[in-house]
């Protein structure tokens, strides 16, 4: 990172420190990431003491994103596993109901607004967790190939292969993409509702035709969400 493309301004309290670069575009973007970090795309013909006062502008924006952010990285509370914790799934809450019984096969099903573990023992919690997490991979793996697959006839004109997806626990990411066509999706993107899981989605499958964020990424979001920056704040701003 170069240095000359640091810069910070005082809101408030608080210093916003961010980074400035310059490409072919008709429009000033700013971006706040999972790592709490900023960075800024601005037309390559801008003046800093215009761009400077539009970042301003958008000062209390950021700050709220970077909590967001933060609220996201850990739990909060720290989930205990028992009976009456609230959980997410697509977006709904549900009551965790713990029931012992050591004749039954250990199981996690939905029910109503229900999410019931039948376990062997109650006490062990550490095993509630492992089989509550387990029954949200198996729904992630499903409902997360099941989207891509929904949004993939969007691309066929732009001769993209189908990607592996790959579901894995990510703290400061949503999600990640490589040029070889794997997405990695975060498990907990199952919890909220699936027009926030589309998001995601289709902003992974931009970045098969797409490899960065020029102008051209976003005019193809554009086109195949036209909403996709109401979902980004949706998703941003999430409660688990």
């Amino acid at each position: 990172m170069n240095p000359s493309n640091l810069h910070a301004l005082e809101f408030g309290k608080t210093t916003i420190r961010y980074r400035l670069s310059y490409s072919k575009r008709e429009t000033l973007a700013i971006h706040v990431h999972p790592d709490l970090s900023v960075s800024v795309d601005a037309p390559e013909d801008s003046d800093f003491k215009d761009i400077e006062p539009r970042i301003r502008k958008r000062a209390a924006w950021i700050l709220r994103h970077q909590e967001n952010f933060r609220r996201y990285s850990v739990e909060f509370p720290p989930r205990q596993y028992v009976s009456g914790e609230a959980h997410r799934f697509l977006g709904q809450q549900y009551r965790l109901k713990v029931i012992q019984n050591k004749l039954m096969r250990e199981s996690v099903e939905v029910d109503r607004d229900q999410i019931i573990a039948t376990v062997q023992d109650k006490a062990n919690r550490k095993r509630t967790k492992n089989l509550v997490m387990g029954w949200y991979r198996q729904q992630a793996a499903e409902i997360l190939a099941d989207r891509v697959h929904a949004w993939l006839p969007h691309f066929e004109k732009y001769g993209i292969s189908k990607p592996r997806v790959v579901v894995r626990q990510m703290r400061l990411r949503w999600e990640s993409c490589t040029a070889k066509g794997l997405i990695t999706l975060n498990l907990k993107l199952v919890m909220v509702p699936k027009q926030l899981i589309d998001y995601v989605i289709v902003h992974e499958l931009c970045h098969l035709v797409e490899h960065n964020h020029a102008s051209a990424f976003y005019a193809l979001m554009s086109k195949i969400m036209p909403d996709w920056e109401r979902r980004k704040e949706k998703l941003n701003g999430f409660e688990f």
